[in-house]
């Protein structure tokens, strides 16, 4: 089977600029934070960070890290932190140091499996919801639960890439998105404000993993998967993989049309319930597992009124054993990825939204896909001539080849107009082998200056199986596989509020950061970035 995720085919290369405004001459203005579980002392991803009695907030890291400015610590502001699954925690900001990272503790809150009353026709009785009930009655109250009138929020884009636990080509920018409501295609509808951007020079640009998508040369792939944007940018692409706001339309395998497909698609199972902010929530797992392929994913829905909270999704390559587990334990724990140890992540994506007005609202999402690069070979060819003065095959390596490896005569392939001609005999001078040909006044004489009037390819010189001497085999490529982010945290929401004007917005069949409008507001300085701490 051929998975179709509907994600990205090929972007092109971004130009990238660096901007500098009030924004980033503040970055050293920060306080830092990283919020980690009381008992194991692991990352807590994706927190809600608050500040109390303002509109305004961030998300924690993958690496549980976050950073507010310091002149909130100034005005005597306290942050209240939340996460699902953990007790909230107030802190003012005060008690924090800004001289070092502050670790922050949360502590684990999990509560037992309910029941729910159902009030029938007759007589009151009680019911245990299934998790297909409790699924099917998240999709009827989207109408009632998600805004179908305009709203608009700011909030912070990044997008980078991990190899081997290294952040690299980090990008970011403030964004201002406006949204004529869940009755609207998100797509066609949305429109988007670019406040400022910059690519971030604290992480190491990697030229090789920034090119666009090659399907053609197979440089840089995603392995079995069919990769769409729908004509959209960076941004737009991650958009669309916010399968609840995408609720009525086909989003991406195995989810698809969310409304309709996610009860059809999956095995589903209750888990214990949870909580955020003293709101219990039912906890739906869901697996599908086709030839190849396995997805796993996570719901959270609120008893009572079946807001839906979070969603977590990831699908793996069964068939691509990797040599680490991957980075989905931090979601999952161990007891998921078990089940599909060692075996390649192709996309993950968390979506969370919060309550607000009695609506629910977007908070962050986070999309990430590996991709397999094909570096140059270190040891290769960079020459090959027919030296007919001195009767021999020249053939230069960029490095010095093993003695044993380039004395052996099966390692050649010579051949005029696919006719062998045999070697008798080899000599080495540094990166240089010469080749002797067995009959030079044939091969010289009757068929090389025959060339002249033949086709240039008539000649053919092969080369396999040699080795340099810092161990790398002739044209052998390598491949590395990374991780692709693409991630917005909401910093403030404007309800039932439309962007300031109609005019300015960003083209989104346009990167992000090639020749967009921009236009940052006069409190420009209200909103800030949260780079990893890997920076």
């Amino acid at each position: 089977m051929s998975i179709i995720t509907h994600l990205i085919r090929s972007l092109v290369v971004l130009t990238l600029f660096l901007v500098f405004s009030s924004v980033y001459s503040q970055q050293s203005n920060f306080i830092e934070g990283r919020l980690l579980d009381s008992k194991d002392e692991t990352p807590i991803s994706f927190a809600t960070i608050r500040v109390k009695n303002k509109s305004k907030g961030l998300i924690s890291n993958m690496d549980g890290g976050f950073k507010v400015p310091d002149k909130l610590k100034e005005l005597g502001d306290t942050i209240v932190i939340s996460s699902i699954g953990y007790t909230s925690k107030e802190i003012i900001l005060s008690q924090l140091d800004k001289e070092k990272v502050n670790i922050i503790k949360l502590v684990a809150k999990i509560e037992a499996l309910g029941t729910v009353t159902i009030v029938g026709s007759k007589k009151k009785r009680k019911k245990k919801l299934t998790a297909r009930d409790i699924i099917r009655k998240a999709m009827e109250q989207i109408p009632d639960n998600y805004p179908f009138d305009p709203f608009s929020y700011v909030g912070y884009y990044r997008d980078y890439q991990i190899k081997e636990k290294e952040y690299v080509n980090l990008n970011e920018a403030i964004m201002g998105v406006s949204d004529p409501g869940f009755g609207y295609q998100d797509k066609k509808y949305t429109n988007i404000k670019l406040y400022t951007y910059k690519r971030n020079a604290d992480f190491r640009t990697d030229t090789i993993a920034a090119r666009p998508y090659d399907y053609v040369n197979n440089n840089k792939v995603i392995p079995n998967a069919t990769l769409d944007g729908q004509g959209g940018n960076e941004y737009t692409i991650l958009r669309l993989h916010d399968a609840i706001r995408n609720y009525n339309i086909n989003s991406y395998d195995f989810i698809n049309r969310f409304d309709r497909d996610i009860i059809k698609n999956h095995r589903l199972n209750q888990l214990p319930e949870t909580s955020i902010n003293d709101t219990t929530l039912y906890v739906i797992k869901m697996v599908e597992s086709q030839e190849n392929y396995k997805a796993i994913g996570t719901i959270y829905i609120s008893k009572g009124d079946f807001k839906i909270y979070k969603m977590e999704y990831a699908v793996f390559d069964t068939t691509a054993p990797i040599k680490e587990i991957d980075i989905t334990q931090r979601l999952y724990g161990s007891e998921k990825v078990d089940k599909v140890k060692n075996k390649k992540i192709l996309y993950e994506i968390i979506v969370e939204y919060q309550p607000d007005d009695d609506k629910m609202y977007p908070n962050y999402i986070s999309f990430n896909n590996s991709f397999d690069v094909t570096h140059p070979p270190k040891f290769k060819l960079i020459g090959a001539i027919a030296y007919m003065a001195k009767k021999r095959f020249e053939v230069t390596f960029n490095n010095e080849p093993l003695r044993k490896d380039a004395l052996r005569k099966n390692n050649y392939k010579l051949t005029y107009k696919n006719e062998k001609i045999n070697i008798d005999s080899i000599t080495i001078r540094k990166n240089t082998v010469f080749l002797y040909p067995k009959d030079p006044e044939l091969v010289f004489f009757e068929k090389i200056t025959a060339s002249k009037e033949s086709d240039e390819n008539d000649l053919s010189i092969q080369v396999k199986k040699i080795e340099d001497v810092d161990g790398n085999i002739v044209n052998k490529q390598e491949s590395s596989t990374y991780y692709q982010y693409r991630e917005f945290f909401v910093q403030e929401l404007r309800l039932h509020e439309k962007l300031l004007s109609d005019t300015g917005y960003m083209s989104k069949n346009r990167p992000i950061f090639l020749n967009q409008p921009i236009n940052a507001p006069e409190n420009i300085d209200d909103y800030w970035m949260s780079r990893p701490l890997g920076g």
